[in-house]
């Protein structure tokens, strides 16, 4: 089926990242949208850290087991080693 007859319009990824349409963005922030996007995303991010830092799952805070708890033991042995 031929399509050449269709025109689609394509905005520059210029003009779509610049508005800061992004969810959850409060528009009115200083900075970048990213800017208050990471701000925003900081506390869960820093939970997840503790979580991996104790060997715990990082959604649901229960132990590791099989083979994610091997995964954990096997990074955090390198860890101590560099």
């Amino acid at each position: 089926m031929d399509k050449a007859f269709h025109n689609i319009g394509v905005q520059d990824k210029s003009v779509y990242v610049q508005g800061g349409n992004m969810k959850g963005i409060n528009r009115d922030a200083k900075g970048s949208p990213l800017d208050q996007l990471a701000k925003d995303k900081a506390p869960n991010v820093k939970l997840y850290g503790e979580r991996w830092e104790q060997g715990l799952d990082i959604w649901t805070g229960e132990p590791l087991e099989g083979a994610d708890l091997t995964d954990w033991q096997t990074q955090r042995s390198r860890k101590l080693l560099e």
